[in-house]
Formats: C-alpha cells, structure tokens, sequence
C-alpha cells in the first residue's frame, strides 16, 4: 500500500472520528445537579471600608429550564480585608439566571447579602440589601467551571450608616456533581 493510499485511508477514518468527537462534546451539555466554587473576591464600598480584598466559597444547586437556560439557587460567604482597620464578612443568598451557548453562559443575578464589619473581632457594623449582578463562565466536559461575578447597585441601610453602595467582583473555580 502506497504513501498516498494510506493518507487517502486516514483521511476517510479522521473524518468521522472528528464528527463523532465533535458530536459527543455537542451532547456534553450542563445539567441539573449540586456545584461548589471558590475563589478570590475583590469589593469596594467607599462610604464605609474602602477597598477589601479576600476569599469566598459559595455552593449552587442548578436547574435546567431547557437546554439554554438554567437556573441556579446559591449561597456564598466571603471573607475579606480592608483598607480601613476593619475586615468584612459577606454572606449572599440569590438566584442567577444562565443562558448557555455550549459550554459558556452569561447571566443575571439578584441576591441579598449581609455584610458584616469587623473590628478587633467584634462586628461593629452590619449592612443588609438586595443587589443586582451579571456573570459569565464556562464548565468543562469534566465538570470543572470558571465563573466570573459582578455585583453592583447594593444599597442597604446600616445603623451607622445608610446608603452605601458595595460592589464586588469574584473569580470563582467550581465543580458541579449531576
């Protein structure tokens, strides 16, 4: 069998090996079941900390409306420190809403979230509202996903203080069992 016979050979092979490949990744698609993510969170609230800096790990439960939407319940605490001599603990309970195209989606969010300030280990402020997010992220074949969050618009009340305006941004790593 010549050179030319054998490449004509592979090629016949290739080409529906690739279809099938492609076709499996096509049917890989996300599905209802339980994630947990971590990662790095950025906030600022000028009125009252600053800029803070820290850590969060939050879990979801996820619902398939069809095979583009899905909606995901989550809860998520962060733990952060601050320019000023406080730190922050956050806490968010809400809803984000996926439109997936493949393995990416981009969302919406609304949450509530209690910010707690810190100092010398004794709360000195809490802070409670409603806020407004978008994400965007991918989850993989393996089910490993990469979220990004923004948060904005959270306008609470304290008792020290009333309209802030805390906005945050996380990076999270998850893994989702279906």
């Amino acid at each position: 069998m010549g050179k030319r016979a054998m490449a004509s050979r592979a090629l016949r092979f290739a080409g529906p090996a690739l279809l099938c490949l492609w076709g499996a990744a096509a049917q890989a698609a996300p599905d209802n079941g339980f994630g947990v993510y971590l990662g790095p969170v950025s906030s600022n609230d000028s009125s009252i900390y600053g800029t803070g800096r820290g850590f969060g790990i939050g879990v979801d439960a996820q619902f398939m409306v069809n095979d583009s939407w899905s909606l995901n319940p989550y809860l998520l605490i962060s733990s952060e420190t601050t320019d000023r001599s406080f730190d922050v603990v956050n806490g968010e309970g809400g809803l984000q809403a996926r439109y997936w195209m493949g393995p990416w989606f981009v969302g919406g969010q609304f949450l509530f979230h209690d910010m707690l300030l810190k100092q010398g280990g004794t709360v000195s402020t809490s802070d409670y509202s409603g806020a407004v997010g978008v994400a965007a992220g991918w989850e993989s074949n393996s089910r490993w996903s990469v979220v990004l969050e923004m948060n904005a618009l959270e306008k609470g009340s304290t008792y020290s203080s009333s309209g802030n305006n805390r906005s945050d941004v996380l990076l999270l790593v998850g893994y989702h069992w279906y």
